[in-house]
């Protein structure tokens, strides 16, 4: 009886160390590094948008129009993807042109801040607007911030369905 009593009590110490250890070299830096990444992706497509609103794509909105949110978890761990989405009331062109114009601000960004990707002999944007759909009165779009090896497979998966 006792040795089943130590027994349990190793496999519980065992499966908390497990996780404690998992926790702190590999959920806690995932976090982090996404955390950073989103926020290097809010910056550039705030500076996007802002300049959308100038050319007149867009009109004006408040600070609270534009919302981001991270999608890793649906694609995987490492993905540096992330939803954003606005009134779509605020969009004067169509989806398509609106699209286009969104990306071309995010390769300026890019380009301005010296950012690309050298993948495969190829030089890529860093930034990419992979998906754009209009939900009830918002319009949501999906950015991806190449930064990684992940999230450049994630996208040339998605160019692929």
């Amino acid at each position: 009886m006792e040795l089943i009593v130590q027994i349990i009590i190793g496999l519980i110490v065992a499966f908390a160390a497990y996780n404690l250890i998992h926790y702190l070299f590999v959920t806690r830096p995932s976090r982090k590094r996404t955390a950073l990444a989103q926020r290097v992706c809010n910056e550039a497509v705030e500076t996007a948008v802002k300049k959308l609103v100038t050319s007149g794509d867009l009109t004006s909105f408040g600070n609270d129009d534009l919302r981001s949110e991270q999608i890793a978890e649906i694609w995987g761990r490492g993905v540096m993807a992330f939803e954003y989405h606005l009134p779509i009331n605020k969009v004067t062109s169509t989806i398509p042109e609106f699209k286009e114009a969104l990306s071309k601000a995010l390769v300026t960004y890019g380009n301005e801040h010296h950012m690309h990707v050298h993948v495969e002999k190829t030089d890529r944007p860093v930034f990419m607007v992979t998906d754009m759909w209009q939900l009830d009165d918002r319009l949501h779009f999906n950015v991806a911030y190449l930064v990684n090896l992940t999230t450049v497979e994630y996208v040339d998966d998605l160019k692929r369905l």
